[in-house]
Parts: structure tokens; sequence; C-alpha cells
């Protein structure tokens, strides 16, 4: 029987042969597509035997769902805990989801781009159960509008969770102009953040009427 202790160790490097192959996996489905990457380009870039692909995932769409569940699962962590945030305004909420966005954008492109271009616009993500991490993401987007509607922070005469869709998929638009046309982007980078946030954020702002009917109130 093994030790816990050797047992431990086993756990470690498995996990650590998973982490090196979806890191291999995101860099050469960022340069080749989804379609266009066999197991063995991922075998190859991650440096290990094309039969250890599949003693830890079934197929190459679940190394792409791995990808997706991985990485989605810390933006619904940060939204999450951004709503239970009392020291942020609903504004300043829905401004951190564009920073996070966009800073991963700057981070860790090649993620960006496999996550919109291979998963969000892919028919391989329409089961249901793989739909519901989106449908929680937009719904917590849609809670934090919600939040701040209660609160007099966010305009009133707009569905929370049309304004959850129209504003992560304006997120979602910009990234994949920039993943997809790097160089139409030089030299803008510097003006990215302040422009999206102030194109989205303006437009969650209380109109003039309902500020005058608060300060009346």
């Amino acid at each position: 029987m093994a030790s816990p202790k050797s047992a431990a160790g086993s756990a470690d490097v498995a996990a650590d042969r998973r982490r090196q192959i979806l890191q291999a996996a995101v860099e050469v489905f960022a340069e080749r597509g989804f379609h266009r990457t066999r197991v063995a380009d991922i075998a190859r870039r991650a440096g290990v035997a094309y039969g250890l692909i599949y003693h830890y995932f079934d197929s190459k769409d679940a190394v792409l769902q791995a990808v997706f569940e991985s990485n989605w699962s810390v933006f619904l962590k940060v939204v999450r805990d951004l709503r239970a945030d009392p020291s942020r305004t609903a504004l300043e909420r829905m401004g951190a989801v564009v920073d996070l966005f966009l800073d991963a954008l700057e981070v860790a492109p090649a993620i960006m781009q496999v996550v919109i271009q291979e998963v969000s616009r892919s028919d391989r993500f329409v089961e249901e159960e793989k739909l519901e991490a989106f449908r929680e993401g937009f719904e917590l987007v849609a809670g934090v509008i919600a939040d701040g509607q209660a609160k007099g922070e966010i305009r009133s005469d707009v569905d929370p969770l049309v304004s959850a869709h129209a504003f992560l998929g304006a997120l979602e638009t910009v990234c994949m102009g920039i993943t997809l046309l790097p160089r139409a982007a030089e030299g803008h980078s510097p003006s990215v953040k302040p422009t999206v946030r102030a194109l989205l954020l303006d437009g969650l702002r209380p109109r003039a009427s309902e500020d005058m009917q608060g300060a009346s109130e």
C-alpha cells in the first residue's frame, strides 16, 4: 500500500502534468485553431508521449473543455466576490469586470483567444450542462446590475439580464478584435481600458432625471 506521502506526491505530479498539457493545448489552439490541431501537436508541444494525453483526457474536445472550465471558473469566482463586496458601488464593480477582461487579455492573450474563438462561438458547447457555466456568468453580472438599481446606482429603465448580455458581449467583441487584429490595435493599448470603461459604464449610470428625483426625496 502506498503511503499517504507518496500518494500525495503522485497526485501533485499528475496535476502538474495535466497543467502542462493544458498550457500546451492553449498555445497550439491559439496558433492553429481547434480544428487544425491534432492531439499529436499538443503532445509535441507539451513534450509528452502521444498516449499520455489520453491518460488525462478522453479526446481533443475534452482538452478544450478543460481549458474553458479552468479559466471560466476564475471569472465566476471574481464576479461572485465582487457582488459580495459591500465596499464598492455597482458601477465600481462593473468597472472591475471590464478590468478583469482587459487585464486577462494583456496577461494571457492566448487563453482569451481560445476561450472566445474556440469556445464561446462554438457549437460544441450547446449542451445544457456546458451552457450552465455561461449562464451563471451572465446571471452574476445581472445580479450586480440589479443590486445597483435597487440602490439607485444604476439606471432603472434597463433590464439587468439583457444589460449583462450586452455588457459581456461588448467586452467579448473588443477582446476578439484585439486578438484577431493585434497590429491594428498597436499604439492604442493605453486608451483601450479608459475607452471601454467610458462607453460601457456611462450607459449604466442613472439618467439626469433619476439623479434629480433622488436628490428631491
